[in-house]
């Protein structure tokens, strides 16, 4: 079931942004990268769809970017649940007049453990929640984007989607390098009714997720920033201001593309 709360700025002092008179959904809005881009896409003007399976966190995103001068709407949504984002998709049109840009972050690292120890149930629950979210999700969101006459898909692909990883998470990389072939064939299914489809592939990212990961150990952070050639992990913030920029018409040259923000992971 989905619940929902609305917060509005007057329109009649809403600061003017490259993004204003857009309607965005982000997913999995409810903390890390997904309630990053969904402040920073409200800081450009767009009303912004908050989904996410934690309705207190959600107010409370919904809450700031208020008080920022921004507009949510909270629909508490399940990726892996097909009714679920067809409401929140419908949320978006009903309250706000349609959708214009799409990011579908929600995801999660899914059962550890090397590929042949893996139950097939466990394998199947990985890819719905990795890759078959993604796909409920655009299933919904593209036929919106149609009736708004075009828009924007953004996939949160991680950079295991374009590289392997050894550490026991087969699944994860299996299911975001799906999410990257899905990302190219919905770009050229719908590059002629104006439907930009791209994938953001982000290697390690200072975020509720990924401070869960490596709380219990100290050197696994050490280790993990040394994966980068930079030496660091990315912010929130830094993810969030690619999904804005391929949100907005600088990027309008980029569909079926995967953006890869990485510190230089792969490029080793």
């Amino acid at each position: 079931m989905n619940e929902q709360c609305t917060h509005h700025f007057p329109d009649d002092i809403r600061p003017r942004h490259r993004l204003h008179g857009k309607v965005a959904l982000v997913t999995g809005a409810s903390s890390g990268i997904g309630e990053a881009s969904a402040k920073a896409l409200a800081a450009q003007g767009a009303a912004v769809v908050l989904a996410a399976r934690r309705p207190a966190d959600l107010e409370r995103v919904a809450g700031q970017i208020t008080d920022a001068g921004g507009t949510a709407l909270c629909v508490r949504a399940d990726v892996t649940v097909d009714e679920d984002m067809a409401a929140a998709v419908r949320a978006g049109e009903e309250h706000f007049g349609g959708l214009d840009i799409a990011f579908n972050n929600a995801g999660s690292l899914g059962t550890p453990g090397l590929l042949a120890e893996q139950k097939p149930e466990a394998w199947a629950e990985d890819l719905g929640r990795v890759l078959t979210s993604v796909f409920l999700s655009m299933r919904h969101e593209i036929p919106a984007l149609q009736r708004r006459g075009g828009g924007v898909i953004v996939n949160n692909a991680s950079q295991l989607g374009v590289v392997g990883f050894g550490a026991g998470i087969s699944s994860y990389v299996a299911g975001k390098h799906g999410v990257v072939g899905l990302t190219k064939a919905a770009a050229l299914e719908y590059a002629r009714q104006n439907i930009r489809v791209n994938a953001l592939a982000l290697a390690s990212v200072d975020t509720p997720m990924y401070r869960a990961t490596v709380a219990d150990s100290p050197g696994t952070a050490h280790r993990f920033n040394g994966l980068h050639p930079l030496g660091r992990i990315a912010t929130a913030e830094e993810a969030a201001s690619a999904v804005v920029y391929l949100a907005g018409d600088e990027a309008g040259f980029f569909t079926g593309s995967v953006l890869v923000m990485d510190g230089g992971w792969t490029a080793q």
